[in-house]
């Protein structure tokens, strides 16, 4: 009877271990905008420069591009919103390519459409672009290193004895790192 016990205990420890490991991969308790950021920063292959004085120098793209994004603690919802709200411009730039290669005479057999296959295209990549934010975060070796970077020299930014530089809710998007 207590083999049994002993037994089952350690198979729910282990069915829990595997839920919390599989949590850490999808980067469960990171905040979205910590997720956009490791999305954003994975290429980064130069060491992210920092000073006390000026901050994040201009000249790191990668970085400047994903400070808007982490000073508002972008949510999930209002990213996914701002991808949307240009569907229908980036639809209509792919049909035009589509149209010039004809496709809607060539593909009339299929009842081919450019624009609304187009318009499928972009919403498509939006869902993509979605769900690799939500669920790479365990494979973005390189992106948590530079983001865990950032949210350090953001905090020292926040709570600088010398003067604070940026106000604390710029670092909130930091929270479970």
């Amino acid at each position: 009877m207590f083999k049994s016990l002993k037994r089952s205990s350690k198979k729910r420890n282990s069915k829990r271990s595997i839920r919390k490991s599989r949590k850490s991969l999808r980067g469960g308790g990171i905040s979205f905008a910590a997720k956009l950021g490791a999305f954003m920063l994975e290429s980064v292959d130069y060491d992210v420069s920092f000073s006390e004085k000026n901050g994040f120098k201009d000249s790191q793209t990668q970085v400047s591009g994903v400070l808007p994004y982490l000073h508002m603690n972008i949510s999930e919802k209002q990213f996914r919103d701002k991808l949307n709200s240009t569907h229908k411009a980036r639809a209509k730039v792919l049909s035009k390519l589509c149209n010039k290669k004809n496709l809607n005479k060539k593909l009339k057999a299929v009842d081919f459409d450019c624009y609304s296959q187009s318009l499928s295209g972009v919403k498509s990549v939006n869902n993509s672009i979605m769900d690799s934010i939500n669920n790479r975060w365990g494979i973005r070796k390189n992106g948590q290193k530079q983001i865990r970077l950032i949210a350090k020299y953001q905090k020292w930014q926040s709570t600088n004895k010398g003067g604070k530089k940026i106000p604390t809710s710029s670092v909130k998007w930091c929270k479970g790192l």
